[in-house]
């Protein structure tokens, strides 16, 4: 056991004074700024962020169907509860494993899933899925990738949901023309190198990359309206923004971009 878990405090009945994380149920003790600050680690014992634990809510809230936030770490196992995940991060991946029948899937690596083409053992078996931060590094066309993951949900199936948008008009493509690409280089020197459909070659500097290379470059900023209208197309309804601020539970937003979203199957 860590230091920092050793002297962590579990709390039972959270308040905005003396916020909880819901995913492990300790104590918050960070600064109203760095729990509000999307990608902070706020949390010392599980190291959740603002991003974290507003998805977690939502999805939990939407899941029982009571509008209740629960400590994730708490709740009875509900293995007849089938989940998928696609690159999950670990802080609230393993806490699913233990609670659902869950299986949290990987671009590169076993078990793999590929949401603009996902294999057929994948389709229609979901309860829930979870994608945050993920479609923005999906290339393809956008409602493609939402029709994929209206189809490995079963009917009345969750979708928990976070992306980068604006209120810009339409979602910013990066790389429009997007058809075979490659990055080249290293580090900050890396290029992004595209041949068009008509077979122009083109490269891009100034990449922007999430946590990593390859699969993480950022290829769109999503418009607001345009995500919830896919969402519509793709095959979702019940479509809701978790906008709403749960200090108790360290849930508090400076910015309302980003926020998370959820849609049911029809």
């Amino acid at each position: 056991m860590s230091s920092l878990r050793a002297h962590a405090i579990p709390v039972k009945a959270p308040t905005p004074e003396r916020p909880a994380c819901n995913i492990c149920g300790f104590a918050l003790a960070a600064s109203r700024q760095a729990l509000s600050d999307r990608e902070t680690r706020s949390c010392t014992v599980c190291g959740s962020t603002l991003r974290f634990r507003a998805l977690m809510a939502a999805l939990q809230c939407e899941l029982d169907g009571d509008g209740q936030i629960r400590v994730l770490e708490r709740i009875p196992k509900r293995r007849s509860i089938t989940g998928l995940g696609m690159s999950d991060a670990p802080v609230y991946a393993s806490a699913l494993n233990r609670k659902y029948d869950y299986t949290n899937t990987f671009f590169h690596t076993e078990p793999l899933l590929d949401i603009r083409a996902p294999a057929a053992h994948y389709l229609g078996r979901h309860d829930f899925v979870v994608s945050s931060d993920v479609l923005e590094h999906v290339d393809g066309p956008c409602l493609r990738a939402l029709q994929n993951l209206r189809a490995v949900l079963k009917p009345g199936g969750l979708l928990a949901l976070t992306v980068p948008y604006g209120v810009q008009d339409t979602t910013l493509e990066h790389y429009p023309d997007l058809h075979e690409y490659r990055i080249e280089g290293q580090g900050a020197d890396r290029i992004l190198v595209n041949v068009t459909a008509d077979g122009r070659e083109q490269r891009f500097s100034n990449l922007c990359f999430h946590g990593g290379d390859g699969s993480t470059l950022e290829l769109r900023v999503y418009a607001y309206r345009d995500l919830i209208r896919w969402l519509g197309e793709a095959g979702f309804t019940d479509i809701r923004l978790h906008d709403a601020e749960h200090p108790q539970w360290g849930i508090i937003h400076q910015h309302q971009l980003g926020l998370p979203i959820t849609a049911r199957a029809v």
